[in-house]
């Protein structure tokens, strides 16, 4: 299924802290049923977003809800 948005709650790779909750257009249409989905939202989504927030992808994890 096509979402319009994903809200991803990030947490600190090293802490656990709960850091934000963001919320990623979904500008390419990837549907969360993709075989190739992680991969995609992280390179193609995830990581631009956080980029452009600061933050480095390697320094999180995150939890799609």
């Amino acid at each position: 299924m096509i979402q319009n948005n994903f809200s991803v709650q990030i947490y600190d790779q090293e802490s656990d802290n709960k850091l934000d909750i963001i919320y990623i257009n979904n500008i390419i249409n990837l549907d969360d049923n993709d075989n190739d989905f992680t991969r995609k939202f992280e390179e193609e989504l995830l990581d631009e977003e956080l980029k452009f927030e600061g933050i480095n992808i390697n320094d999180i994890y995150y939890s799609i809800l």
